[in-house]
């Protein structure tokens, strides 16, 4: 018996092992596939708040948590939209500061540009023809021509006209501003400049006495000579204020010369006009200038302002650089919408203001041009095709300087300014410029004197309010970041997702998709 029992475990032993040796041998030849994680598994992992109730064996509690759950995601879905949308409208909102300057800190005192309202000195035209033995006859029909020109009559464009006043129709191949009649024959500014003496001063910046080397001229887009005061040009020192105030500013004693003006009924303004500018822009005084008149004190009392405006894409999309047709200023909306006007200008007339030829090889506008084409044209361009494109061409910049300006007035102290020219009649050290401007008063009476004074003279002072900047800039509403921690805190609040629970989510659909793709190579390879 003892024998059989051991021969009987011996084959059960054989047996259990050759079914373990196939049991091996089948597991070799079929390969098992290895397991993936599955919903289940991966919704009790996830940081997905309520994920883990999905598979709950309550079936009412199951389906409460999927509700809640969706809702809070379709409403954060609902959220992205909404913060996309407002995020790509590129909002942006506007900041004023000022800028408090160091007490050893000087603010740069601006350009002041200045233009008589008269283009043509009648005096300096009759003197100049007189000089070249014109006859009275002739030079006053030369004088008649010229105001029906400016009155912009089609009676000067005859021949005889052109052949009596060839100077109005002269076009010079080259802007050389010398040449030319605006040039010659528009107001001097040592002549606008008021005489001085020990006890009068006609210019004075900072308390210091300034002079006609202290400007620069130069020609108007509509032919106007005018002059800056402080441009700092071809290496000029740029003058600065160091104390805010009247007594530290810019102090200007002019005569316009009121019997020097030909009579215009389009433009029957006397005076001057001027436009407080940075030295860096184009200053288009004629458009935007300030009038000032005789017979008056002005205080002018000016802040300086930094405005920055955004790129694009934001709805300013300002644009930055230089002029087109002066690399040294830089780009302003007003230089550039001037420019477009000044190429209408071209196409109707076929010459350019000397200011834009830019070596463009383009005759410069003669006075007959500017007076009879150029100011008709200006009108047709704001009605043109060709505005409307230069709206949208011309941006704002992107930084600019500009100065708000304060007015107030008072009158003159007419007996102190007769005063002085008295004075100054009887000092052997006048000069015959001075002598023969202000002589005439020697024989006129008080009265006349006085009229004399509220027809000519001109007394400006322009000073800083205070030392500030004020900086007007616009900065983003809804930016990058701004946009992710909205959604980040929407998310978190209703979902109690982050960025990593995002990351969670495209780990297992990565890895669901790869285990599909083994599944697949696997199934090829053994069929």
């Amino acid at each position: 018996m003892g024998c059989e029992n051991n021969t009987v475990d011996l084959q059960e032993v054989e047996d259990a092992s050759r079914l373990k040796r196939n049991s091996i041998n089948t597991r070799d030849s079929h390969p098992q596939r290895p397991k993936v994680e599955g919903w289940k598994t991966f919704a009790q992992d996830t940081t997905l708040h309520g994920a883990r109730f999905f598979s709950t064996d309550n079936v009412f509690r199951r389906f409460v948590w999927i509700a809640a759950v969706s809702g809070c995601a379709f409403f954060c879905i609902y959220q992205v939209y909404s913060f996309l949308g407002h995020y790509y409208e590129r909002p942006f909102g506007t900041t004023i500061t000022v800028d408090i300057r160091d007490d050893n800190t000087d603010l740069p005192f601006p350009a002041v540009t200045l233009c008589n309202f008269n283009a043509l000195d009648k005096r300096r035209y009759i003197n100049y023809y007189l000089t070249h033995n014109y006859s009275k006859e002739i030079l006053d029909k030369k004088l008649q021509d010229l105001v029906l020109m400016i009155r912009r009559s089609k009676a000067v464009s005859t021949e005889e006209v052109r052949n009596r006043t060839p100077e109005l129709f002269y076009r010079p191949e080259v802007g050389d501003e010398t040449e030319m009649s605006q040039w010659m024959f528009g107001h001097q500014i040592e002549r606008m400049l008021l005489p001085n003496s020990p006890r009068f001063s006609s210019c004075s910046i900072n308390g210091l006495q300034c002079n006609e080397d202290n400007f620069t001229s130069s020609l108007s887009a509509v032919g106007f000579k005018c002059y800056t005061f402080n441009s700092a040009e071809e290496g000029g020192l740029l003058l600065k204020a160091s104390l805010a105030g009247r007594l530290s500013g810019l102090s200007l004693r002019l005569n316009i010369e009121r019997d020097s003006y030909i009579t215009n009924l389009l433009s029957p303004a006397v005076g001057i006009v001027i436009l407080i500018h940075d030295q860096k822009i184009y200053p288009p005084v004629e458009e935007f200038g300030i009038a000032i008149q005789p017979g008056m004190s002005t205080f002018c009392a000016i802040k300086r302002r930094k405005i920055i405006n955004l790129k694009k894409p934001y709805a300013t999309n300002c644009r930055s650089g230089s002029l087109m047709f002066d690399s040294n200023l830089t780009y302003t909306k007003q230089a550039c919408m001037i420019n477009c006007r000044n190429d209408y200008m071209i196409k109707e007339c076929g010459c350019t203001a000397s200011k834009f030829q830019a070596n463009r090889p383009i005759p410069v506008c003669s006075v007959n041009d500017s007076i009879l084409c150029a100011f008709p044209s200006y009108v047709k361009f704001g009605t043109s095709q060709e505005r409307t494109e230069c709206e949208k061409e011309c941006r704002e910049p992107c930084e600019h300087v500009e100065y708000r300006t304060s007015f107030s007035y008072s009158g003159l102290q007419k007996d102190a300014y007769i005063e002085h020219f008295m004075s100054i009649l009887n000092d052997n050290a006048t000069s015959a410029m001075e002598l023969e401007m202000y002589r005439p008063l020697l024989n006129m009476t008080e009265e006349e004197k006085e009229k004399f004074i509220d027809k000519n003279i001109i007394s400006l002072d322009i000073f800083f309010e205070d030392l500030s900047v004020e900086i007007i800039e616009q900065k983003p509403v809804f930016e990058i970041w701004a946009l992710t921690g909205n959604l980040g805190g929407t998310f978190g609040l209703f979902l109690g997702m982050s960025v990593l629970t995002f990351l969670e989510f495209f780990d297992f659909i990565f890895r669901r998709i790869l285990h599909l793709f083994k599944a697949r190579e696997k199934n090829r390879h053994f069929t």
